[in-house]
């Protein structure tokens, strides 16, 4: 009879364990954070004026989207992948910035994150609607062209002109993974993850592109190439 109450006892304590461990892991999440900037200056959508990267005149931005995708965490001994992981980021709303929760996350159980600009090759031939992504929404170009992975538009005032910008980036190549390491102390339940945008990173660094010579980018390879290999620098992780 000891030995089975014993047994009784051992058992017990072993699931009040797990469902104690299971109840502070429920309490703690991961938040992603991201806002946009233009050469360090925050992003205002229809207000604010930015320099030309590359010319002359001003120019103002009245919609910006992008796909964020595949979002990892990965430690020394598990791994954690967010389930259908499209995420549509945009910033047209009063907080200038987008925020992603990943619940039920300790993350001080993991060393880096990683994350992808954009729809990976085999989601973004699908017509299948995951996370975000939706055949019928206006990200989306066709079906056998996929997504657009970067929308933005706005207006270029130059010379007393005023010429429309739209870049709308996709194609499999575009698709850019980033891995980041994170930090995070085991006395916050609530992580903060903060991802600053570079928008001007788009344009060119070393050769700035002028807007009055590329306003428009959709369905043009080297075009959308040239603006996408802004991904690898577009984010960082404060």
């Amino acid at each position: 009879m000891n030995n089975k109450i014993a047994l009784f006892l051992t058992i017990a304590i072993i699931a009040l364990t797990i469902l104690l461990v299971r109840d502070q892991t429920a309490t703690k999440q991961v938040t992603l954070r991201f806002s946009a900037y233009i050469d360090g200056v925050p992003l205002v959508l229809h207000h604010q004026s930015y320099p030309n990267p590359g010319g002359e005149g001003t120019f103002i931005i009245r919609e910006l989207q992008l796909f964020i995708s595949n979002i990892r965490l990965v430690g020394d001994t598990n791994t954690f992948i967010e389930p259908e992981s499209y995420h549509l980021v945009r910033f047209d709303n009063d907080n200038n910035f987008h925020q992603i929760v990943l619940p039920n996350i300790d993350a001080t159980e993991y060393q880096q994150i990683e994350l992808a600009i954009g729809v990976d090759p085999q989601a973004n031939s699908s017509i299948t609607i995951a996370g975000d992504l939706d055949p019928n929404s206006r990200m989306a170009w066709s079906w056998d062209v996929g997504y657009k992975f970067l929308l933005l538009e706005g207006v270029l005032s130059q010379h007393q002109q005023q010429i429309p910008l739209v870049y709308h980036i996709g194609f499999d190549e575009s698709y850019t993974r980033l891995t980041f390491p994170i930090n995070a102390t085991s006395d916050n339940d609530n992580t903060l993850l903060n991802f600053n945008l570079e928008l001007s990173h788009l344009f060119g660094k070393e050769s700035p592109i002028d807007m009055a010579e590329i306003s428009t980018v959709k369905f043009d390879k080297d075009d959308v190439a040239l603006i996408a290999k802004g991904f690898e620098s577009l984010i960082s992780l404060e």
